[in-house]
């Protein structure tokens, strides 16, 4: 052995008496110091999981701005769009009709849905019924039967079926008496 290991060995006659009672202090201190280290460890991942939950809720209230500024976007058109359209009916040329086509491609890319013909189902979350005509055809009961303007929606981000109705189709819808 060289002389550091023994005088590490070495125990002073006093501490040597203070024994259990040394023990006893250093545990007591191992205890706490266990104790404030779970406390940092368990305010360290409560931290962790506050800012996961922040940044998912960011998140969420960036695609919800995102949502209404397009929407917002879309209904200032509407009535521009409504009447380009009725123009359309009345004076159809080539131009008009690219100039149609490149507009609803432009909103199609926002993310913008367009609804709304014969044949299709009723449904009041997404159409607004003007008229309702009789049927004996019970296949046709509660189906569009005229589109006098056409729905559009704005699909959500991140979800499969979701989506914003911006105006409803407005419609002329059948109803069966058999």
């Amino acid at each position: 052995m060289s002389g550091d290991n023994l005088e590490s060995e070495f125990v002073p006659e006093e501490e040597a008496e203070q024994g259990p009672a040394l023990i006893r202090k250093l545990r007591e201190k191992l205890k706490k110091a266990v104790e404030e280290k779970q406390k940092n460890l368990d305010g360290w991942q409560r931290a962790q999981a506050d800012f996961v939950n922040y940044k998912r809720e960011e998140a969420n209230l960036a695609s919800e701005r995102e949502v209404r500024t397009k929407a917002e976007l879309v209904e200032a058109l509407l009535p521009a769009l409504d009447s380009f359209e009725l123009a359309l009916k009345h004076a159809q040329t080539k131009e008009m009709n690219l100039v149609h086509k490149q507009l609803l491609d432009a909103l199609r890319r926002l993310g913008v849905e367009f609804y709304g013909k014969p044949g299709d189902t009723f449904d009041p979350r997404r159409y607004e019924a003007l008229r309702q005509t009789d049927t004996t055809i019970a296949e046709e009961d509660n189906t569009v039967e005229t589109v006098e303007r056409s729905g559009y929606a704005i699909k959500l981000p991140g979800q499969s079926s979701g989506e914003k109705i911006i105006r409803p189709a407005q419609v002329t819808i059948k109803n069966y008496h058999g």
